[in-house]
């Protein structure tokens, strides 16, 4: 961390860039982190040392909870930290106090965590399998997603959910200031995909969203398309691979999802064995170049799935139609 006016400035300049998210938390937590592992400090050290629980340091650590001024004092004492840094850190938490103040917000603990991570990731590495990724998805598309998935959510909640997700994707599309490589499996283009007018404006103005992501320069879309049949990876849901920085030094962090679980992975040995899988998809997946060509031909109506195809009343498969 900065020292004297430069640490300052750096305070004053911190913001919040989206909303609903402490990045300040998990800042402060990153910080505590480094500091204990440098000092040679197990968490079970740390939680013996404020009479807690492990769980609490965990929570600390990873930005899903508050460190109060008092704890970090603490803690800096037992890892030895010297008493400037110390007070610097002091300053961050409460800080991050006053920002947890001004939020109202339900967003699990998890996904707050890792949208905080995105959010100093220099680069990040996204799998779909059933959705549009949040970076790249239209505002009508977000709401859709948001309020048809089953979760019972206020209009205020869901407000909120849409906002922070715009907010995420202004470093993709105002300050190109985070490279991303996007898969998603063609089935992600049919939703929602059907013969009322609604739906299918949804459908096209977010299909004309990803083209133009594909003429982005920091950006690499590919598409998975039916025609390559089983793959590795295509077992979960959600995969995000995030580079981070921290310091002079890099990290990495992973992010999994499913219907009926969650993996939050950081500095673990499997996000290389999930990175690997990425690699593989991105074999499998069509070129960025082609990928943009077929989001083309689905744009001009080129090429229907049965769901579209099929004559109004029937319930039996249409033909697939492709040119």
């Amino acid at each position: 961390m900065p020292d004297g006016k430069e640490a300052q400035v750096r305070a004053n300049q911190r913001n919040q860039p989206v909303a609903g998210i402490n990045v300040l938390r998990w800042e402060l937590g990153n910080e505590l982190r480094s500091l204990r592992q440098a000092s040679g400090k197990s968490i079970a050290e740390a939680a013996r040392w404020l009479e807690c629980s492990d769980a609490k340091i965990s929570r600390m650590e990873n930005g899903q909870r508050g460190a109060v001024a008092r704890d970090v004092r603490d803690l800096c004492k037992l890892y030895g930290v010297p008493a400037q840094r110390r007070d610097q850190l002091i300053t961050l938490s409460r800080e991050a106090v006053d920002a947890d103040k001004g939020m109202s917000t339900t967003i699990p603990a998890k996904h707050s965590t890792f949208v905080a991570l995105e959010s100093q990731a220099r680069s990040l590495r996204n799998y779909e399998m059933t959705f549009v990724p949040g970076l790249l998805q239209t505002e009508r598309y977000a709401r859709e997603a948001i309020t048809r998935n089953g979760d019972e959510r206020d209009e205020a909640e869901v407000e909120r959910m849409v906002q922070m997700r715009m907010d995420r994707q202004k470093r993709i599309w105002n300050e190109a200031s985070l490279k991303a490589h996007f898969i998603i499996d063609e089935n992600v283009l049919w939703r929602p995909a059907a013969l009322d007018p609604q739906p299918r404006a949804v459908r096209e103005e977010q299909i004309d969203r990803l083209i133009m992501a594909t003429r982005l320069e920091h950006v690499t879309l590919q598409i998975i398309p039916y025609g390559a049949g089983f793959y590795q990876g295509m077992e979960g849901a959600t995969i995000q691979l995030l580079n981070l920085e921290d310091g002079p030094k890099a990290s990495s962090a992973c992010y999994v999802e499913g219907v009926f679980r969650e993996l939050f992975l950081r500095g673990h040995a499997e996000i290389a064995a999930i990175g690997a899988k990425f690699a593989a998809m991105a074999e499998t997946a069509l070129s960025a170049e082609d990928s943009r060509r077929f989001l083309m031909r689905l744009l001009r109506g080129n090429y229907e799935h049965w769901s579209s195809a099929r004559p109004s009343g029937s319930s039996g498969l249409g033909k697939v139609a492709m040119s």
